[in-house]
């Protein structure tokens, strides 16, 4: 099935638009689809690295029951990367495969078939009694559209494509999947302009035809907002989403958030699986969220090499408590390390010196590890009932399930979701082997010794300040966590307990975020 969508041919793929706008006009007279359970709305990238693996999670739909797509719909808009990435991409894998082995030999000829369509977006459904066997010109029902290297990091572009689908296969319940590379969370990457003339950004959704733009919280929240139908769920397949600031972005738009707090695999999600899921359970949703999320990590448990792996469900009804409850602990936490003298201050400073970094690039920890380690820390005085109703009450009932690799769980590495963590307003990113200090005023500098964070070398300006852009997020605005951002004067852990890995390839390749 998959060797057919690689190489049918270029008439398969006919244009359905030559407009500037990468989303043709839907005719209202063509027939449209009986009303399904559940309608998957998928959009995707290969992001310069993940085309092969994102095709793969599109032959897992037409791997699914047939009996299943009668109830379950599956729309998919997926961009291609560019002709340059994707040779990049040959030219990697060549390097390491075996010419003596016939699949290493035939998966490289798949990758080079891919040439053709670079560059190039398709929108389709995928078709109720299609077979593995028929995946070829009987999948591919839209083909190409618009022009080529469409800005696919849009706004727009996501709210119309949702539009689109919704319009062609209408359902009871939306399941709103983005499947790419992503990175959580941090302020210089919610200006991706910005971001992308700096560096190499890792945000949401990175379009590798338009200099790695890609979405925001806000540009993400907005598409979906925007948009004629609300999705019962959001589901990132990227790496390092499941952060709190997205959180609080998206719950008011969805019912369930579905999200990673480590680096995902390349091949993602079991997609077979989420369709018989939601198929078997038309009344309920939150089994079958738990259902692919147990078999999707079930998955990653059984490739080479992957520790570090975990998915969690999040029912949003619960997201206004969490964030009163979270309100309440940061403004003890502000209150102590203010007023309650150095002992207390240096209790404080100790457990942010060990945090629970999430990733050794980025400033991101695990929140409630860290709001735990600060109650066992203190006296009670200071957080315990507001300890409690955060831990025990709050957010066991904002989260529904959160599913850990076997390895995680057996070494007690299990995480929740990740939060930002700084020094007096600033936060440390490493971008390859360098550290980058991003000043909550807006400078951004190199730094030269990163035993001695004095020696550094002024780069500028990041484009934005901490006020301008964290500030703006629901998040603080409900917790005002930047406070504490501003306030500590401990710099958290920069070590990680995360061991790196080498990208090897199994069944498809493994890369990470």
């Amino acid at each position: 099935m998959l060797a057919a969508i690689l190489v049918c041919g270029a008439s398969v793929f006919t244009s359905c638009s030559s407009d500037s706008d990468d989303n043709p006009v839907i005719n209202p007279d063509e027939p449209q689809q009986q009303l399904a359970d559940y309608t998957i709305i998928y959009y995707g990238h290969g992001g310069g690295d993940l085309d092969m693996n994102l095709l793969r999670n599109i032959t897992q739909f037409y791997q699914s029951d047939t009996e299943s797509r009668k109830n379950v719909s599956i729309c998919v808009q997926y961009k291609y990367s560019t002709l340059k990435s994707i040779q990049n991409l040959y030219e990697s894998y060549k390097s390491k495969i075996d010419p003596n082995n016939p699949e290493d030999v035939e998966e490289l000829e798949r990758l080079k078939n891919l040439y053709p369509y670079a560059g190039k977006t398709t929108r389709f459904v995928v078709a109720q009694d299609a077979d593995t066997d028929e995946a070829g010109e009987a999948a591919i029902t839209g083909g190409f559209m618009g022009p080529d290297n469409a800005d696919i990091s849009r706004a727009d572009s996501l709210t119309n494509f949702i539009n689109w689908a919704a319009k062609t296969c209408p359902a009871r319940k939306y399941i709103l999947v983005l499947s790419d590379h992503g990175s959580g969370y941090l302020p210089q990457e919610e200006l991706p302009a910005a971001a992308a003339a700096a560096r190499q950004t890792r945000g949401l959704i990175i379009d590798d035809g338009h200099n790695g733009k890609h979405f925001t919280a806000k540009t993400f929240a907005q598409a979906i907002s925007q948009a004629s139908v609300r999705p019962s769920v959001v589901y990132c397949d990227a790496c390092l989403m499941n952060t709190v600031e997205y959180h609080f972005e998206l719950a008011p738009l969805t019912d369930y958030l579905v999200l990673s707090t480590f680096t995902v695999p390349g091949g993602g999600g079991n997609y077979t699986e989420l369709v018989e899921a939601l198929s078997d359970n038309p009344d309920n949703l939150e089994e079958a969220l738990k259902r692919f999320a147990k078999s999707s990590v079930s998955v990653w448990d059984n490739m080479a090499n992957r520790n570090y792996c975990d998915m969690s469900i999040y029912r949003t009804a619960g997201i206004e408590a969490f964030g009163a409850a979270l309100k309440t602990f940061t403004d003890r936490l502000v209150d102590a390390y203010q007023n309650c003298g150095d002992e207390v201050r240096a209790k404080i400073d100790e457990v942010t010196a060990n945090a629970y970094r999430i990733d050794g690039t980025r400033p991101e920890f695990d929140l409630m590890n860290y709001l735990t380690s600060l109650y066992m820390a203190l006296p009670n005085e200071f957080f315990g009932d507001a300890y409690i109703t955060l831990a025990d009450k709050a957010y066991n009932d904002y989260i529904v399930q959160q599913q850990n690799s076997k390895w995680l769980v057996e070494n007690g590495h299990t995480v929740s979701l990740s939060v930002l963590l700084g020094c007096q307003g600033h936060y440390i990113d490493k971008i390859k082997e360098n550290l980058y200090l991003y000043d909550a005023d807006g400078k951004v500098y190199q730094l030269l010794d990163d035993e001695d964070f004095g020696v550094r070398k002024e780069l500028g300006s990041w484009g934005s300040t901490l006020d301008a852009t964290y500030g703006q997020l629901r998040f603080d605005q409900i917790t005002g966590w930047s406070r504490w951002l501003k306030l500590n004067q401990q710099e958290p852990n920069l070590e990680c307990f995360v061991e790196p890995y080498t990208a090897i390839w199994v069944e498809w390749p493994v890369i990470n975020n």
